[in-house]
């Protein structure tokens, strides 16, 4: 349901929508010109796709939701308690590549992560995601060969590979560290994804 939700709710489906529901209307009503508000349908929809797919215009969308978020002081830093950095996808093994791999996203993310939890007082670096690979590649485990590659003590390390998404990521947590225990947690994740994230985690961890 939550998918079927989220799919629902993504831009380029309104916008077929109104394609679809434009070229049927122009069909019906094509022999009377003065009705064809199906024309209009397809123009506002590739008028809105063109729009939404030019870079000015996705470069400030996408600034909306970036500049909300500034990286955190050293003070803040020293009272975190635990680092949590959320996956990001990875490419799964098959031809040329033997293992599983971090995208663009995830690397970027655990890379910034260990960065942060060095600096940070941070007792555990947790690593979540499941993604949507083969069974065993899961974005957690591959950004611990990752953070263990840039030399953080497996020991620090909590691995959890079953969240699917940022709720998850929340519900999944939560059962590892109660929130009663008060234990303030920093997320390290895109700057775009990171308003959905805090949402997420408040109702968790409030």
């Amino acid at each position: 349901m939550v998918g079927l939700l989220k799919s629902i709710s993504t831009p380029i489906v309104w916008i077929l929508a109104f394609l679809i529901f434009g070229l049927m209307l122009t069909e019906k009503l094509r022999k009377k010109p003065r009705l064809n508000v199906g024309l209009y349908f397809l123009i506002f929809a590739i008028c809105i796709l063109y729009l939404l797919s030019i870079t000015p215009v996705s470069n400030l969308l996408v600034y909306s939701l970036e500049c909300q978020y500034q990286p955190p002081s050293s003070e803040v830093l020293e009272e975190v308690g635990m680092m949590v950095v959320l996956g990001g996808g990875v490419m799964s093994s098959r031809g040329f590549r033997k293992s599983p791999e971090a995208s663009g996203a995830t690397y970027s993310r655990i890379f910034n992560g260990v960065k942060v939890f060095r600096q940070s007082g941070a007792k555990k670096l947790v690593l979540s995601g499941a993604g949507g690979q083969r069974d065993g590649e899961t974005d957690a485990d591959v950004m611990k060969d990752i953070a263990i590659a840039l030399g953080i003590s497996e020991n620090k390390i909590i691995a959890e590979g079953r969240s699917r998404n940022t709720m998850e990521h929340a519900i999944e947590l939560a059962k590892l560290f109660p929130p009663e225990e008060g234990m303030r947690i920093g997320i390290v994740t895109s700057a775009l994804h990171m308003k959905r994230a805090v949402v997420a985690f408040y109702e968790k961890f409030p």
